[in-house]
């Protein structure tokens, strides 16, 4: 799985895919599984996964003497198949795999868009192979860890021997399981957590002071393919000092409380507890972070940078994570 872990430094002032074709029901025809090996990275811009592969085919023994003679099929998408994804008949180039219900299929002529199998009469061979493209462009919000795709198959079969022809949809006939690696991006967004000048207000005036003047709020953006972690730290303890000061002088640091990820973090409650959070996905979530005022800067040191640091580091996690993700936001 891969692993990026991203700390961001806030200043606080006054981030085998493999493809397995599943054995049909149609009794008309199988397929042998296939696979398709690799990685695949949602956010590399150059992370799309194209490879072809060769699916072999099958047609039931004669039952006196009835046999299948032509397959044409296509692949249909299902609710939870990324629009991105794309199948295509390698020889012809043409696409495979739409929307269903999937456009009507046509034994009697030659579609680029189809894939038609000629086994022959009866004594002909029962298997055959076609060669398939599978596109996954990068940017598909997919888990990670190993997911799996199902589309269904819509095929006509044309039977000799005297059989009934037969035609219909076969669910999860082909399953696209693409090994997603774990990934995120994280940044800071918002205005600078900054309380701006803050020497008139005193500390009894705090309860009554509007939350424009004593709370500031920004947010991390996390978005990601798989769970991740998230921890903080306060350099000071949630306390803001100005360089040369000491936290330990009284008049020369300034308290804050900070709320985060459900957790309200204060200088008598310094330790933030790691939080395991479900995924992203590749549209992003927004972790707000909220510092509000627990003293005012009268009777202060004077000075015009008071600030503190603050260290939230977002880890991608490998799925499942050790631990049950919750929500966060």
């Amino acid at each position: 799985m891969k692993r990026r872990c991203h700390t961001l430094i806030l200043g606080l002032a006054a981030g085998a895919a493999s493809l397995m074709a599943g054995s049909a029901l149609a009794q008309c025809v199988t397929f042998d599984p296939v696979v398709l090996s690799g990685n695949f990275d949602p956010f590399s811009p150059t992370g799309t996964t194209v490879q072809t592969l060769t699916v072999t085919a099958h047609r039931p023994p004669a039952v006196g003497g009835k046999k299948t003679q032509e397959v044409d099929f296509i692949y249909l998408r299902r609710p939870d198949t990324p629009s991105s994804l794309a199948i295509v008949q390698t020889a012809t180039g043409g696409q495979i795999l739409e929307n269903p219900p999937g456009h009507v299929l046509d034994p009697n002529n030659t579609n680029p868009n189809e894939i038609e199998l000629n086994f022959g009469g009866v004594g002909q061979t029962d298997v055959l192979t076609f060669a398939v493209t599978v596109t996954v462009p990068s940017g598909a919000d997919l888990p990670a860890g190993a997911t799996d795709l199902f589309l269904d198959l819509k095929y006509f079969c044309k039977r000799t021997g005297g059989a009934a022809d037969e035609s219909g949809v076969d669910p999860h006939s082909l399953d696209v399981r693409i090994n997603v690696l774990s990934a995120l991006q994280a940044s800071f967004v918002g205005p600078a957590l900054d309380f701006g000048e803050i020497g008139g207000l005193t500390t009894a005036a705090l309860p009554s002071t509007p939350n424009s003047v004593k709370q500031r709020t920004g947010a991390i953006r996390v978005a990601s393919s798989g769970p991740y972690s998230v921890a903080l730290t306060s350099a000071n303890q949630f306390r803001m000092t100005y360089p040369g000061g000491s936290l330990a002088t009284a008049n020369q640091r300034i308290a804050y409380s900070l709320d985060f990820l459900g957790q309200t973090k204060t200088t008598a409650s310094p330790t933030f507890t790691t939080v395991t959070c479900q995924r992203a996905g590749l549209s992003g979530q927004y972790l707000a972070v909220t510092p509000t005022l627990a003293e005012g800067g009268a009777g202060k040191a004077p000075a015009p940078n008071y600030q503190d640091i603050l260290t939230v580091t977002v880890t991608p996690l490998a799925a499942p994570p050790p631990s049950t993700p919750v929500p966060c936001m």
